[in-house]
């Protein structure tokens, strides 16, 4: 994008834009490979579940926080003009609060990749509005409900489509597996520690509402639920690897998802969205 202006980011045809739905390890890997590759890059943010991996991603950008991932940063946009001023920045992308419909009317959207990790139930086709739609997860399919689809390999929780109707989140985890700590009931979510923390198995990681949540082993947190948050009964709220495990940079598996993702994205013909 050669100007900043709000004009040219809404109307210009030779400007790559490609919106990720969601804020992830995943979503921020494809975040910093399309910008690295051209892309103007927005990231529209996903309340639930809570980003866990957050050393990993782009998500504490929405709070104004500094990120930066292989050389790529972040930065919270809440409108049309501070997206077209963030677009046009080098090596920066753009995390919003905005969702989907608020996007689809500012501009054409050359590529959508859903990388929210939604369960099957949660699987919206939007072919009809964008270039070219790219879904993460096994309930993508191809000519279905999207135009490319790549399995991930999520860690833990992806809840239902709206967990402020506080129905306990759906797991792809066991609720017995000591790497992972769920929310016992809903409420505010409050922790003193950070992404990188050691801790053993009982010390006391958070509080949410009433009830504590406390390691069920030794290691490193991974993954850790951003304090302040209010979360329903079930979210994910911590991850623990051994104490070697990477914490923050651009998750190894998600970097090699990403590349393939680009590759395909290159050699795939794009479509007109309806007005």
């Amino acid at each position: 994008m050669n100007a900043t202006s709000f004009s040219y980011f809404v109307s210009a045809v030779d400007a790559d834009v490609a919106v990720i739905l969601g804020t992830n390890e995943f979503a921020s890997a494809l975040a910093v490979t399309l910008r690295k590759n051209g892309y103007h890059v927005i990231l529209s943010h996903e309340p639930c579940p809570p980003v866990l991996r957050r050393g990993m991603a782009f998500d504490d950008a929405l709070y104004d926080d500094p990120c930066e991932l292989d050389g790529v940063r972040a930065r919270r946009a809440e409108d049309a003009v501070q997206l077209a001023n963030i677009a046009a920045e080098p090596a920066c992308v753009a995390v919003t609060p905005l969702q989907l419909s608020d996007l689809l009317a500012l501009r054409r959207i050359q590529v959508l990749i859903d990388a929210r990790l939604k369960p099957s139930s949660a699987t919206p086709d939007y072919r009809r509005y964008v270039g070219l739609s790219v879904g993460l997860g096994d309930h993508f399919a191809i000519g279905e409900n999207c135009d490319l689809a790549f399995k991930a390999a999520p860690t833990h929780c992806f809840a239902l489509d709206d967990c402020r109707a506080r129905r306990p989140c759906e797991r792809v985890v066991a609720v017995d597996d000591p790497a992972f700590a769920f929310a016992p009931a809903r409420g505010a979510w409050h922790t003193p520690l950070e992404i990188g923390a050691a801790v053993r198995s009982g010390d006391l990681i958070g509080r949410i509402g009433a009830s504590s949540v406390r390691a069920r082993r030794d290691g490193a947190l991974v993954g850790l639920a951003r304090d302040g948050l209010a979360l329903p009964e079930g979210s994910p709220l911590a991850e623990i690897a051994d104490g070697t495990a990477t914490t923050r940079g651009v998750d190894p598996s998600a970097k090699l998802l990403a590349k393939s993702a680009l590759t395909a994205i290159k050699g795939t013909v794009k479509r007109h969205p309806l007005k």
